[in-house]
């Protein structure tokens, strides 16, 4: 099994240099960032982060992850993930080629049709239904991949269009780098199976995913496709403490406000079993767990942004090693 870091959101700036360099001194394989142009409010307050004069703050990903390229030398770099009908997908293969260019051939592509409708409209972006938002996904990585292969590519497509447009240099990646897709839905399990290289559902217990992986199975040997050329990963929230006990009580409010306002024993249950918090053996036994149902790579994402470095750090020295 392989291990990344997943940061969320509002996390703090000035600290996203020391946690890319701690992931990769401390052994994990890769660093993740999510794209957003700003989330809920209440992700916001599960956090205690309540931002003044309604501000959210919020990294914008393929900047970050150029960063990150900067000052790291093998740590593969991940965004988890892009909604490709919330920008331009010639100018966003323009950014990934150029990163996998800088990084030396490092970046996962993760890709979706985006869920945020606030954040759509916000910024004047059409947010249309579902489906159209799955065919513009769909359509932007078939120019996209046009892009990252042909010397000039073409395309006259339904929401996109291209006109001999060159993109150099290419990706170090061949034939592009690894394409990643997040989701459940039926849509984004067919669109894995005919153009994924990986698949990343967000918070999942490991019943959930072992449930879901066997649809993904179903799916792409339906493709014609064998389950071994689609990395199944997972994000878990995670976090480490002397004991389930304290681990619990740092985590139970955050999951309350993020999750639901009525946090009953039943949903807390439900909640930490798509989490991996606890001690330590407590949490190396949880992610045991995850590596039977299926799950290759597991990210974590800290529950609490003011404490990403602090347990990046104690992740890597005290679970890690009991996987290599």
């Amino acid at each position: 099994m392989e291990f990344g870091i997943f940061i969320g959101g509002a996390t703090h700036v000035d600290v996203i240099p020391k946690m890319v360099i701690a992931t990769e001194r401390l052994g994990y394989n890769s660093f993740w960032v999510s794209d957003h142009l700003f989330l809920p409010e209440r992700f916001y307050e599960s956090v205690g982060m309540t931002p003044k004069k309604g501000e959210s703050p919020f990294l914008e990903a393929w900047t970050t992850m150029a960063a990150a390229a900067a000052v790291t030398q093998k740590l593969k770099l991940g965004v988890g993930v892009t909604p490709i009908p919330m920008r331009d997908p010639g100018i966003l293969a323009k950014q990934i080629a150029t990163i996998d260019f800088i990084s030396n051939g490092r970046v996962i592509f993760g890709c979706g049709a985006g869920w945020h409708k606030r954040e759509f409209e916000a910024y004047g972006i059409p947010w249309d239904a579902h489906k159209v938002r799955i065919a513009k996904m769909l359509e932007g990585l078939e120019l996209m991949k046009r892009l990252w292969t042909e010397p000039f590519a073409s395309f006259n497509g339904k929401y996109y269009k291209l006109r001999d447009a060159p993109l150099w240099p290419k990706p170090v990646q061949k034939p592009h780098p690894p394409i990643w897709f997040g989701g459940l839905s039926s849509s984004i399990m067919e669109a894995t199976a005919k153009y994924g290289n990986g698949w990343v559902p967000y918070c999942l217990s490991p019943s959930e995913f072992r449930r879901h992986h066997k649809l993904l199975v179903d799916v792409l040997k339906k493709a014609g496709r064998k389950q071994e050329e689609v990395t199944s990963a997972c994000v878990v929230l995670a976090h480490l403490d002397s004991s389930y006990k304290a681990a619990s009580k740092f985590a139970k409010p955050i999951l309350k406000t993020r999750g639901t306002r009525t946090l009953t024993a039943e949903k807390w249950d439900e909640a930490t079993d798509r989490s991996v918090i606890g001690s330590s053996e407590e949490c190396i036994s949880k992610i045991e767990e995850y590596a039977k149902a299926g799950v290759q790579n597991l990210l974590f994402e800290m529950i609490h942004p003011k404490n990403v470095y602090t347990l990046i750090k104690r992740f890597g020295k005290k679970v890690l090693p009991a996987f290599k």
